[in-house]
């Protein structure tokens, strides 16, 4: 069951690096594509930046619909986020070709990916310095909510089930391992 993320908390979503699926659309087609590179950038209000090459297709459909939807998916996600990543969706349709399904939005007209932990529902900030020098994608996030048995403040990864995809480079992936330190009183 997905509860909401209240916004000051919703850039810890992604704030540890884990590989996201970013959706958009352009026209009636969806894009999504796997973004490792990611960050937030400010809490008040929440906004992130990801790096997304103009020449990608969703790069373009961000650029036409103006917002995108960052998708947190989990382990149990892998082989369809690394298929993602091996084609354009310019070629083919990613959703229909590895069995994803587009999630309805709350705040923006782009679409989540189903299944995912969390999801950042963001409007596109026009920067273009940020977009022509560097490919940054920055994003005000107008939206947030997470699967509450595995995001409370921050990811609590006490089930398998519930732990972020990281991308070392080289198509290689893991998963992250045990919670070593736990000061919060809001991490139990």
């Amino acid at each position: 069951m997905l509860t909401e993320v209240p916004l000051k908390e919703a850039t810890r979503i992604i704030n540890h690096g884990p590989v996201v699926l970013v959706s958009s659309k352009l026209g009636d087609r969806l894009g999504v594509t796997p973004v490792a590179w990611t960050m937030p950038v400010d809490k008040d209000p929440p906004a992130i930046i990801l790096e997304i090459g103009d020449g990608h297709f969703i790069y373009e459909c961000i650029m036409e619909t103006g917002d995108f939807v960052v998708s947190v998916p989990s382990r149990d996600m892998a082989p369809a986020v690394v298929s993602c990543g091996t084609c354009s969706g310019r070629e083919k349709d990613k959703f229909s070709a590895f069995g994803l399904s587009p999630k309805t939005s709350q705040k923006v007209t782009s679409p989540g990916v189903l299944g995912s932990m969390a999801f950042l529902e963001c409007e596109l900030v026009r920067d273009s310095y940020l977009l022509e020098k560097y490919n940054l994608v920055m994003g005000m996030v107008k939206y947030a909510e997470a699967e509450e048995d595995a995001f409370k403040g921050q990811w609590l990864f006490r089930k398998e089930e519930f732990v972020t995809l990281h991308h070392l480079g080289n198509k290689v992936f893991c998963c992250p391992g045990e919670r070593l330190i736990d000061l919060g009183e809001g991490s139990k």
